[in-house]
């Protein structure tokens, strides 16, 4: 029988002893476990501290943006062969941004040159001038849209911004004017984006419109006239578009430019067009930008113009088309440096624009400033080496800095040309005012005189060759002709101040043209 333990050999513990100890070690495991609890939560926590971080270092970058180029969308679609869907979306997208006041948005005419391109981003904020740049990709698929975009800082590559929209494909009107408004929201921008699709034309009417953008923001060959029927097929669809009546007034004009229509064929219907825009939506700033051109081009009312103008550029100030036709009232009304400024606003919209580059090539000359004008000019050749006039502006240039044989070549060129007799014969005609040859300009003239009637060569271009050659009869022969034709041209004839300096100016025939025309008197 064992008695109790001595003290020398205590043995098992006490029961009071023993709840003692398990005390004590409970109370040692106590801190061990709250760790385990907590530490899930706090490597959340941490977790989201750091995306909290990143997420305003992202925002706080995207804030600083003002000035955004927005590539075009890439076709994922199975079939990938609707090119102006995705073209068309990408173009309202950055119509819908120039829009925004205080954000600088390239314009497509430059953004569509990176089309189909691997895209180095750095490289294209520098080429288009911008700090960040919009890229994504879209694809039709069961009735679904579905658009990915990203926004990328051109300074390091930092990814600021990345969305993904899926819509039924019947929404996409709403969802380009949801993507514009995401982007202003990122940026901090307000993002009332007055103005724009008012009216919901049926889909059918839309693809027709987006057809027709897709053709006009690319002229080359027949791309005008294609663009002519996409717009009156969208207004046959939907006779309450605004949006597509104000894009066939500014194609209709296109043509003229273009020379495949003579203006009083054209501008008539370009009018209507406008007009009818303007009735449909007061808001709609294209609607403003057609009429305005009307006014300015054909109906040489000058105030109406500036005002349709001026109306245009409160609702989209980021349009570098309404820039370069304020521009053009600037050279109608004799103020060349106004309208080398606004062109150059322009260019700082539309940098890789052949047509503003060829304009600011073209103003330059006008005041005898050749060594500014040939860049402009170059760079125009380059990008569109079908552009008749660029390639005029160029050899103007050249020669007037006085690179006489690289000019007499670039002349040659022009000659054996596929730009067109009617181009050839009006650049050439420009060119020969810049080198100021009598001799040569009368051949020209005789030549020209003898074109085919199916070429409408507007008589501005008799007129100009007249003047050079100091035929002052037939100068203001042609001049008449031109007034009754309502050459778009006249007018910029009249008020540049490169005219020979041999015009009569103080001859009674001209003070009448300028006084019917209502125009200032050229500068002296």
């Amino acid at each position: 029988m064992t008695g109790p333990p001595s003290p020398k050999n205590p043995g098992t513990p006490s029961t009071g002893a023993a709840a003692t100890v398990r005390k004590r070690l409970a109370r040692s495991r106590q801190p061990a476990r709250r760790l385990w609890l907590w530490l899930p939560l706090a490597l959340a926590a941490a977790v989201l501290l750091v995306w909290a971080g990143s997420w305003w270092r992202a925002r706080a970058a995207s804030a600083e943006v003002r000035s955004l180029a927005v590539l075009p969308l890439v076709d994922l679609s199975p079939q990938r062969n609707d090119a102006w869907f995705s073209g068309g979306i990408t173009g309202e997208i950055i119509d819908a941004l120039t829009r925004l006041p205080g954000l600088h948005v390239a314009a497509g005419t430059s953004a569509f040159r990176f089309q189909g391109n691997a895209h180095d981003i750095p490289q294209i904020g520098r080429q288009l001038g911008v700090a960040a740049v919009l890229e994504g990709n879209i694809r039709q698929a069961g009735g679904r849209l579905l658009i990915t975009t990203r926004m990328t800082r051109v300074s390091d590559g930092y990814r600021l911004w990345a969305q993904t929209f899926d819509v039924p494909a019947q929404n996409v009107i709403p969802l380009e004017q949801q993507i514009a408004a995401a982007i202003a929201h990122r940026i901090q921008i307000p993002s009332a984006l007055p103005g724009t699709h008012r009216h919901q034309p049926p889909q059918q009417a839309y693809y027709a419109y987006l057809q027709g953008r897709y053709a006009i923001d690319r002229p080359e060959g027949d791309a005008v006239d294609k663009a002519v029927e996409r717009f009156e097929e969208a207004t046959a669809i939907d006779p309450e578009f605004a949006l597509a009546w104000a894009w066939l007034s500014i194609a209709r004009e296109n043509r003229v430019d273009a020379g495949t229509a003579r203006p009083n064929q054209a501008m008539p219907g370009s009018r209507d067009a406008a007009e009818r825009a303007v009735a449909l939506d007061p808001g709609c700033g294209e609607a403003h930008l057609a009429l305005g051109i009307v006014k300015l081009q054909y109906d040489w009312d000058w105030a109406g113009a500036k005002q349709e103008l001026d109306r245009a550029l409160r609702s989209i100030p980021g349009s570098a088309l309404v820039r370069r036709w304020r521009a053009h009232w600037f050279e109608t009304q004799g103020a060349a440096d106004e309208a080398i400024s606004e062109i150059g606003r322009a260019l700082s919209l539309d940098p890789l624009s052949s047509a503003i580059l060829g304009d600011a090539a073209q103003l330059y000359l006008s005041v005898n400033q050749p060594e500014r004008a040939l860049p402009f000019a170059q760079r125009a050749a380059e990008i569109c080496p079908g552009d008749g006039m660029a390639r005029a502006a160029l050899a103007g240039a050249l020669w007037l800095d006085g690179q006489r044989e690289k000019s007499r070549q670039k002349v040659e060129e022009l000659r054996q040309s596929a730009a067109g007799a009617r181009v050839s014969a009006y650049a050439l005609a420009y060119l020969s005012a810049q080198q100021g040859d009598p001799s040569g300009a009368r051949q020209l003239l005789d030549e020209a005189e003898d074109l085919p009637d199916d070429q409408p060569t507007p008589a501005t271009v008799f007129a100009r060759l007249a003047a050079v050659a100091g035929d002052w009869d037939r100068f203001f022969s042609w001049i008449a002709e031109a007034y009754d034709e309502r050459d778009v041209r006249l007018p910029y004839l009249l008020a540049s101040p490169d005219l020979p300096p041999g015009l009569p100016k103080s001859d009674p025939r001209f003070a009448a043209v300028l006084d019917r025309m209502n125009l200032p008197a050229p500068a002296k």
